[in-house]
Order: structure tokens, then C-alpha cells, then sequence
């Protein structure tokens, strides 16, 4: 992807929608289409539809929502269909070829956001454990699970339902940022990708 300016990249890595709808409000080297569009995503991102008071961030809820989809995807069927069909379209990658490279790159950028904003949480006293809380997650076993989450939230979703190329960008943009959290984890990543060719879709 396209190299942002520094002050335009900042915006993507901060994680506080709040705190990134200030900075945005200062950046000044943006044209007004990229603006716009960048706009538009925030409030589809953040904007609870029934309840606009609300602070949701919609696109995480994707990252925690779609490991379970993989998971059950032998027993899932037409459901899995209409996640794919609600997923490309809440991401706009329903016909990604007719989006300019500007909004490519904007899109990856907030991806890599989203991946960013998901693996902030993996570091805590919770997550991975196991027997009901009783058993605490290693350090190692944390980045594990990390590593295979967002595998299935992109990835891994992406082979079961076959859509691979329209997913491409947000299974890129969350590669790249897991690689960036944790480079030693190329090692499960290659794992999870065997086994699922092994395995199959079933």
C-alpha cells in the first residue's frame, strides 16, 4: 500500500474513536474526496444504527464475531452465505476493482486499525484462558490465540467462504498487522493454513 503522510498515518494508528475524530479534525494536507470518504467510514464504523448516542465500533465487532462463524462453519451453511454477503458490504469490498487505489488505501489503513484495536486486547489477564477463567493463558499462549483469531476473522474466513479475492485487502491488512505485533507468529499462520488445506472446507 501507498505510504501515508506521517501526520494522515497517525490517524490510522490511533485506537480512541474519540481520539481520532479530534485528530482528524487538524489534518489539513487531505483533499476534500479523501476527507469525505473517510468521514463516511467513521460513522459507519462507529455509529450505532438503532441507538446514535452510542459508541460501537462495529468493524471490531467483525474481528471477535467471524472466529466463531469459521468455527462453526459444517454446521452453519446458508448462514455462512449471508455473513459473506453482510460482511463485503458492511466493508465495501462487495466489487473491490471499482474502488480507486485512494479509497484501497484508506481501507486497508482502517483494517489495519481494526486488526490494531483487536490485538490491544489480547494482552489481558482474560483473554485465552481457560476452565471457566481458572486456568490463566501464558504470555506465548496469548499470542498463539492472537495469531489464530485473526487467522479466522480474515483469513481462514475468507477460504471457507471462497472469497479470497474480494477479501484480499482486509486479509492482507490483518496479516500485516499481526506481523507487526508478533513476527514470530508466521509460524502459526503457516500452521493454521496447512491444516486447513489438509482439512479442507469440511
Amino acid at each position: 500500500m501507498k505510504e501515508l503522510s506521517r501526520s494522515f498515518g497517525k490517524y490510522f494508528e490511533i485506537l480512541s474513536p474519540r481520539d481520532r475524530r479530534l485528530m482528524f479534525e487538524k489534518l489539513t494536507e487531505i483533499d476534500e474526496a479523501t476527507g469525505e470518504f473517510c468521514r463516511m467510514l467513521y460513522r459507519e464504523r462507529y455509529q450505532d444504527k438503532k441507538d446514535p448516542d452510542r459508541r460501537v465500533d462495529n468493524w471490531l465487532w467483525k474481528a471477535v464475531y467471524l472466529p466463531g462463524v469459521y468455527k462453526k462453519r459444517k454446521m452453519l451453511g446458508k448462514a455462512i452465505s449471508n455473513e459473506v454477503k453482510g460482511t463485503l458490504r458492511d466493508l465495501h469490498l462487495e466489487n473491490p476493482d471499482e474502488l480507486s487505489e485512494t479509497e484501497k488505501n484508506i481501507l486497508y489503513h482502517e483494517y489495519r486499525n481494526v486488526a490494531k484495536r483487536y490485538l490491544s486486547t489480547c494482552s489481558g489477564a482474560n483473554y485465552g484462558s481457560k476452565l471457566l477463567g481458572l486456568k490463566k493463558a501464558s504470555a506465548e499462549e496469548k499470542k498463539k490465540k492472537a495469531c489464530e483469531d485473526i487467522w479466522m476473522a480474515s483469513r481462514g474466513f475468507a477460504l471457507a467462504s471462497g472469497e479470497e479475492k474480494r477479501l484480499s485487502l482486509w486479509c492482507d491488512a490483518f496479516h500485516d498487522e499481526l506481523m507487526e505485533y508478533y513476527p514470530a507468529g508466521k509460524r502459526f499462520i503457516e500452521e493454521f493454513e496447512s491444516s486447513f488445506t489438509k482439512k479442507g472446507k469440511k
